[in-house]
């Protein structure tokens, strides 16, 4: 909600209009990404190869940089996942499979939603999103498939989430 208790105005990709990286982007209709490729038609933001192709060979074509990319290039995170625990460092390879499969999906529904960077930070590792929801999804599936314990916490300012996952 806004401070006039208004609900905030989303796009189709659940993108706040506010949100600084999708307003500089204001890409011309059947615009595409040079690094990700998504596609942009009616104000929505996807993956087609076949559309691309035909794109592609078009005189007249928009090659732009995509909101998600473009946070990734700036290493400006909406979303930031903070793993820790004994399991975790037991179970590495299998839990970022599962978290590289949540984004997978998220992808599917949300070409905008992805990863932008899986570091160690000495406690256990944090993996920043281009996207408060996909922190959220990652958080949810760590949960559902290894139990253990989960905070969620959103900045309401700057758009943010911060999802903690441990298991000793």
């Amino acid at each position: 909600m806004n401070e006039k208790g208004r609900r905030s105005v989303r796009n189709r990709n659940g993108h706040d209009k506010h949100d600084t990286y999708w307003n500089q982007a204001q890409p011309k209709d059947h615009s595409f990404c040079g690094k990700c490729s998504a596609i942009y038609h009616n104000k929505h933001w996807f993956f087609d190869e076949k559309k691309l192709e035909t794109l592609r060979a078009e005189a007249a074509n928009h090659q732009v940089l995509c909101p998600a990319c473009h946070k990734i290039q700036d290493h400006f995170a909406s979303g930031r996942v903070l793993m820790s625990g004994e399991f975790l460092r037991e179970h590495r390879e299998e839990i970022l499979n599962l978290v590289k499969n949540a984004e997978k999906r998220a992808m599917g529904m949300n070409p905008l939603e992805r990863i932008i960077e899986i570091a160690n930070n000495g406690k256990g590792i944090e993996i920043t999103t281009t996207h408060e929801k996909l922190a959220q999804r990652i958080g949810k599936s760590l949960y559902r498939a290894f139990s253990g314990t989960v905070d969620y916490q959103w900045a309401r300012g700057d758009k943010m989430a911060r999802v903690s996952w441990c298991r000793d």
